[in-house]
């Protein structure tokens, strides 16, 4: 209630409202406890504002959740009667007061439109001031400071940076046609020429010539070194080769064969049988 107390006095106090009819409805009389009319007229002190800022009030108890339209509490509705009533009684008092209040209030905004734009502009402009003033400071000190390096254009043509792509591209290509071969031959097949493939390529980049001739030479040094490593399976192989002959012979001179009939009296001439005594 104290809270209640202290916005009813400062509505009542308000230029705007002052001097005209103000209605007062008592909601929640449905309550336990609810304060009777004569409490709120004396805890509001409602006669001392009414006749001090000369404002015709009505009080009325009622409740609003007995319902709406028909149905809505009497006591509602018999104070916005009197409300209207006292409106229709003075309206060309209240009407001509309402357009000088309005032009008033229109005129009120204006010029508190006007000096918040004024403000608005002139912290910008101070801002903008104080911005260019450290931006002169900042770029006579890097000027000093940056006088012996040369500036150089972040900027680079389209033509060289679609020149740079392309060649990663084809490198990375290059890499990845490496790699299939290496897979297909089962090992990593060392290039020999690759310096002058190197060579090639930068002199092919520095002088601008076409990519066939460097494809050529990739199949070039690719027929190369898949020749060594043929020559080098070939080697291998015939030196497995050898050695397996040399362990088979090795193998069939330490064998024991037994002789046959013939070759072992060739070999062996037959004892004569050993005489008799007393012959």
């Amino acid at each position: 209630m104290e809270e209640t107390k202290e916005t009813v006095t400062e509505v009542l106090r308000h230029p705007r409202i002052a001097g005209k009819p103000v209605l007062v409805l008592a909601n929640k009389q449905d309550r336990e406890g609810a304060m009777a009319e004569a409490d709120i007229i004396e805890f509001l002190s409602l006669e001392k504002l009414v006749n001090e800022h000369k404002c015709l009030c009505q009080i009325e108890p009622c409740s609003a959740a007995f319902g709406y339209g028909k149905k809505i509490d009497t006591h509602i509705r018999k104070g916005l009667n009197w409300l209207l009533g006292v409106i229709a009684k003075d309206f060309d008092a209240l009407h001509e007061r309402i357009q000088r209040e309005t032009a008033e209030q229109k005129a009120q905004e204006e010029q508190d439109k006007q000096k918040i734009a004024e403000r608005v502009k002139r912290l910008r402009e101070e801002r903008e001031e104080r911005e260019r003033e450290e931006t002169e400071r900042e770029g006579r000190n890097l000027v000093e400071g940056d006088a012996s390096v040369p500036m150089v254009n972040p900027f680079q043509p389209i033509s060289a940076v679609i020149k740079e792509n392309e060649d990663k591209i084809r490198k990375e290509k290059e890499k990845k046609k490496q790699k299939m071969q290496n897979g297909q031959t089962g090992a990593e097949i060392p290039l020999k020429p690759k310096a002058n493939e190197d060579e090639a390529e930068s002199g092919s980049e520095g002088s601008d010539s076409s990519p066939t001739s460097q494809d050529e030479c990739l199949v070039d040094s690719y027929k190369d070194a898949l020749s060594q490593k043929l020559e080098q399976d070939e080697k291998k192989e015939t030196e497995n080769a050898k050695k397996k002959l040399k362990k088979l012979k090795l193998k069939r001179n330490n064998k024991i064969e037994p002789l046959g009939s013939q070759e072992a009296e060739t070999m062996s001439p037959a004892t004569p049988p050993p005489q008799l005594p007393g012959k």
